[in-house]
């Protein structure tokens, strides 16, 4: 399609919020008047029974034809001549580059939102988001910023302490892009590819904007199991970025300093501190693992990041 817009989701078989995020993302995309409009969902990993009844039930209810495509039988997808097309695009192949990869090539608008299938976002991201990339023509990316969603208690309130802090990267779970900016395809073997994404961009002179005001919103670990399962996979793709790719972070944005958190407070700077302690133990672990090579089981699930119907 010469114009329109797609909105590109990653999807692990085992998401259990698919259907809440696609109706959000669809909404944001109609406020903005965005049409036509693609929707394709890379559906990665076995058993996708579970992803594809929420696939099927999401497109029924927008009245949208929903295409599903066997990639691994060698299947593409086709542009979808109605002004909502739903394409499922079906890989036993596990892993988020993978997908974005898939993502990057069954695109066919000049610009894609993409979007994780596990977050919340404000109603007007998708517009503000795609409207910040019009309106520079040089840039590759915009990107909205990581918010946090807490439920009451002080091991969240530990969280949600460096979400205190704006940091002025590239928000992993919602940004827009232009395609004809985008490398062809990121290493499968990315454990932060959103992070080599940027970095590479900014390397290469492109141009990264952000918009504040189209946050997104993350449901934080509920248990420290959950926070070392999602903070070691983390800390271990600051370490392969930094073994793998030398020099690469040295193109990144400039990051807050210690006077960043003076806003905090006392007790915003104390729960920061029992943040940084879990932090730099989840980095020793990552590193050590990375040094042995043991990343096989780096993308574990943490399943209360997944519990947005918890109170």
């Amino acid at each position: 399609m010469a114009d329109g817009l797609t909105l590109a989701v990653p999807c692990r078989t085992d998401e259990p919020g698919l259907g809440r995020t696609l109706a959000a993302a669809l909404a944001s995309a109609r406020r903005a008047g965005e049409e036509p409009l693609e929707i394709l969902v890379c559906v990665n990993g076995d058993d996708p029974a579970r992803t594809l009844a929420d696939l099927r039930a999401f497109a029924a209810r927008a009245g949208a034809p929903l295409a599903e495509v066997d990639l691994d039988a060698g299947a593409a997808a086709p542009a979808s001549a109605a002004s909502l097309g739903v394409a499922g695009l079906l890989t036993r192949r596990a892993g988020k580059p993978i997908a974005w990869n898939l993502l990057r090539t069954h695109v066919h608008t000049p610009l894609a939102v993409f979007l994780d299938a596990d977050v919340e976002f404000a109603p007007d991201a998708v517009g503000r988001l795609v409207g910040a990339l019009r309106a520079r023509s040089d840039a590759a990316l915009a990107s909205g910023k990581t918010t946090c969603a807490p439920r009451p208690g002080l091991f969240e309130a530990v969280m949600a302490a460096p979400y205190g802090v704006d940091f002025p990267n590239l928000s992993p779970q919602l940004y827009a892009a232009r395609l004809t900016a985008l490398p062809a395809a990121m290493p499968e073997d990315l454990i932060e590819p959103e992070r080599w994404l940027e970095l590479v961009l900014l390397r290469e002179g492109r141009a990264v904007v952000r918009d504040p005001e189209a946050w997104v919103a993350v449901r934080l670990p509920g248990t420290l199991a959950d926070f070392f399962r999602q903070r070691i996979r983390i800390e271990m793709g600051k370490v392969q970025l930094a073994r793998a790719y030398p020099g690469l972070e040295a193109h990144g944005a400039r990051q807050p300093r210690a006077r960043a958190t003076l806003g905090l407070g006392p007790a915003g700077a104390a729960r920061l501190g029992a943040y940084l302690a879990l932090r730099s133990a989840a980095h020793v672990v990552a590193w050590w693992r990375w040094r042995r090579g043991a990343t096989a089981g780096v993308w574990r699930q943490a399943a209360t990041t997944k519990q947005w119907g918890a109170a």
